[in-house]
Parts: structure tokens; sequence; C-alpha cells
């Protein structure tokens, strides 16, 4: 069978039905109920059902609690449960066209083997909030905390070679989301027909747990996303494991080197870090007088990890301004020679940069020692030549983890309302200009050298870096005209 096209089509068919109740004005209840029925699954299981219920009461209308401090209290909760399908033609696997071979046409296989009996994903999710507006409505407040679910998650396993295949396409897993959403805006200054300031935070938090990856129990991890570093689904652990080589360490933690002067790398791979932030959070600042408005947004994503294959690349290479320390005397090297020129035997240091090799030997003044211990717990003084010293360093994907944190200035704008009486002897009933500035600056950052936003996946297989762009900043002006 042959598959030769530069599009995909998908076909879904959907029934939605809803209903919503409400008593006395503040007791309300919505329900919906759908059923998709997609081409891109197999027939026997391409029809999946998805309700949701969702409550909530008004707490100063059914209880009259409101007064001069409390405008507005509601709680509310809900229930539902989302079914997926897949992308089009995971179904069967075909043989793919390539150009000709001289006058004979050409037919590869793909590495993934797909799957004839995938399986829709659900996500059940359960969400309780509240909400309350406080001293006149100047002070606002929502909160939410979420659960959720997901079951038979469709995605590529690594899976022997000696198949014919590197991958196989399945339905498996069992992911537990658990978070935390809050809102809070305040008004501290509100003068009629003058200055109004608004201040709006945002923080959440979301964390993570794969239960299992397969019910039988074959899978204990599975590989999403590689670049030096893999990024794993792994049971027990959080989603988006980042997994790799570390150094190998004694029991008091100190790091190993053997008797040449390189650090050793342990022989088991490591759990280096998580993809996924603490928190997130912003701060939004507006100002409105007579017609103008400013507003600037900040906001932080702090925790997290990321893998800077730039940074690995630039020690091996020796072009990161880090590298530069014990290059020579100027910046720090230290002074050795090999006995009888004899780079094979390991260096000897010298007391002073004006110190010559007792037999005449070249002396090098480029020497660096790594800090660590060797097997006998005495500390580390052998000498390595400068390059060497760091290209040790770049092949240890510890070295090169980072905190993900940023903070940085959004956005900034300001507008201005064209007065009506301006505007209306040209037959328009609003005009406002605006001028905007986007990813104005990094306030703090933890990753050298690099925006740990500009990651070159954005799928599961986040928290990796590879010669990504800078990114950069963006200015415009928006000019809304109502008539």
């Amino acid at each position: 069978m042959c598959h030769h096209s530069l599009e995909s089509q998908l076909k879904i068919y959907s029934i939605y039905s809803s209903a919503q109740l409400g008593f006395r004005n503040y007791a309300f209840l919505n329900l919906t109920a759908r059923n998709d029925w997609s081409s891109t699954l197999p027939t026997q299981n391409n029809s999946f059902f998805y309700p949701s219920a969702n409550a909530s009461l008004v707490l100063t209308e059914a209880f009259d609690l409101k007064n001069e401090w409390l405008n507005y209290a509601k709680i509310r909760g809900g229930w539902s449960k989302v079914g997926k399908d897949t992308d089009p033609y995971q179904l069967i696997n075909t043989y793919q066209l390539n150009t000709l071979f001289g006058d004979y046409p050409l037919l590869t296989f793909t590495n993934n083997y797909l799957n004839s009996d995938l399986k829709p994903e659900y996500t059940n999710a359960t969400e309780l909030g509240f909400e309350a507006a406080l001293f006149n409505n100047r002070v606002k407040l929502d909160v939410s905390a979420y659960n959720t679910n997901s079951f038979d998650q469709i995605f590529n396993a690594d899976i022997s070679t000696a198949t014919g295949f590197s991958q196989k396409l399945i339905n498996a897993g069992q992911i537990n989301n658990k978070g935390l959403e809050v809102q809070l805006g305040f008004t501290p200054i509100k003068k009629a027909n003058s200055l109004q300031w608004d201040i709006n935070f945002n923080y959440s938090l979301n964390r993570s747990k794969v239960i299992e990856l397969d019910k039988e129990g074959n899978f204990q991890s599975v590989v999403l996303g590689s670049n030096g570093v893999q990024v794993l689904a792994t049971v027990n652990q959080p989603y988006g494991t980042l997994f790799g080589s570390a150094y190998q360490r004694n029991n008091d933690g100190s790091i190993l080197v053997n008797a040449s002067g390189y650090p050793q790398v342990d022989p088991n791979k490591q759990v280096l870090g998580n993809y996924t932030p603490k928190w997130l959070g912003s701060v939004q600042n507006n100002f409105s007088y007579k017609g103008f408005n400013l507003g600037f947004l900040v906001d932080a994503k702090v925790g997290g990890s990321i893998y800077s294959g730039t940074h690995a690349t630039g020690y091996n290479t020796g072009v990161l301004i880090e590298t530069l320390q014990g290059r020579d005397e100027e910046n720090g090297g230290l002074a050795y020679y090999y006995p009888n020129d004899d780079s094979k035997k390991l260096p000897i240091k010298l007391d002073t940069h004006n110190s010559a090799a007792p037999n005449a030997e070249t002396v090098y003044h480029n020497g660096v020692i790594f800090e660590g211990k060797k097997a006998d717990g005495t500390t580390n003084t052998t000498i390595l030549p400068a390059p060497e010293y760091y290209k040790a360093i770049s092949k240890v994907n510890e070295e090169h983890v980072f905190s993900a944190t940023a903070i940085r200035l959004r956005e900034v704008s300001l507008g201005y309302n064209v007065p009506k009486n301006w505007i209306q002897k040209i037959g328009l009933s609003a005009a406002r200009f605006t001028l905007v500035g986007r990813n104005l600056w990094i306030i703090h950052k933890n990753a050298p050298h690099i925006d740990p936003e500009t990651a070159f996946a954005t799928d599961n297989a986040q928290g990796l870096e590879l010669f990504q762009l800078p990114s950069t900043r963006s200015y415009g002006f928006n000019l809304n005209i109502t008539f």
C-alpha cells in the first residue's frame, strides 16, 4: 500500500447537548454532553463520549450576606470528562514515495510502528473555586483548585530496533495533575473622571505525577524527547523528568576525580531535574487618567530545569567567557610542565610563572585543577590543560542543567482615547491609539547565555535547548476606530 500526500484529512461527527438550571438567581447548574466520532481512530474505537457538570452558589444572595465590605461571594465546583482523538494516518503503516533512484521508484518505510487498535485519550477533571468582591468591588479574589487524571495517552514508545522499528505508537499511562490558581485584583486609587490605578496579581502552580505507563508494568519510563539529555515520563516521578549523565560522587557528595585529574562520570544516568516550573506569577498595573492609559506587565516563571546544549557546546569549543578562566597567566592559569616533554605523563605544577622546568622542558601557563576528591579521599591536585578541562566538563550533562527561573517585563502599553468631540465631525464614534512594547527586559534569569523561554520544543520534549536564536523585543501600535 502506498501513500503520498502533502495534505491530511480528517472528519469528525459530533452530537452536543447542554442544559442550564437556575434557582432564585443564586443557585445554578450547567450540564453538557458530547459524543464524537473521529475518522482518525479505528471503527471499533472511534466513538467517545464526554460529559460535564458545573454547579455554583452565590453566597451573598442565598444567605443575604451583602454589607459595607462584602459585595459578592460565590463558591463553585465542577467535574468533566474530555475525550481526544489523534492525528490522521496513525493506524496503518504505509510506504512513502521518494525521489526516483535512477529510473526506478523508491519507497521507504517509517521508523514508527503504527497502531490499528488505538483508543481515544480521556481526561477526568475536578475543580473547586471561590470568588469574592469586597470594598465596593475595589478588591476581587478568584481561587481555584483542580485535580485531573489523564488515561490512555497516545504517544510513541521506544522499542527494540530488532523489530525493524525504533518506536511504537501506543495507548498507555495514567498521569495525575494537581494545581492551584489565584487571581487577586486591587484598585488602590479610583477618583471620578480622574486617576485610577488597578493592580492584578496572578499565581498558579501545578504538581504532576506519572501513576503508571501500562497496565502490565512493562514500561517504567518512556522517552518523550532527547537532545543530549532525555526527557522522560517515569513511573512515580513528575512528568517531564530530565535524565542524563552526572558526576560520580563519594559519600560526602564530593565529585570523584581519577588519577589523571579528570572528573569521573557516574556509570548510571541520573535524574537531573524536571521541566515543570514550581509556580508561575504575574503583576499587571494599569493607570488611567483623562483618556490616557499606561499599563505594564511583569511575569515570572520560577523553578523547573532546562538543559542547555548551547552551554555544553560553548564549553567544548571554548567560545564562552567562562572558559577564559585558566587559559593563561592573566586569567588565572597555573604554570606546569611535562617531565621530559612527554605529554603522556602527568604534568607537574611550578611555583610561579617565572619558574623554569628542571630539564628545560616547555613551560605551559594554562593549567587548571578540577575541584574534587580522589578515590582515597584526598583532595585532587593534578593539573589539566584548560582546553582538556573544559572539554571534560562539556561531556557531563549535569554541568549544563540550569534553573529555568526567569522574571521579565513582558509588556508595556501607552494608549489614548481620542475625545469624542474631536472625531464626531468625521463620522466616528470612538478612536483609540496605543503604543505597545513586548518582551522588553529580562529582569532576572539563572540560565546563562540563553533565554530559557527559547527551548526548542513546546510539546512533551520541553526543557531542552540547543543553538536557539535569541528572543526578540517587539514594538508596535494599534489604532482602533469605531463608526
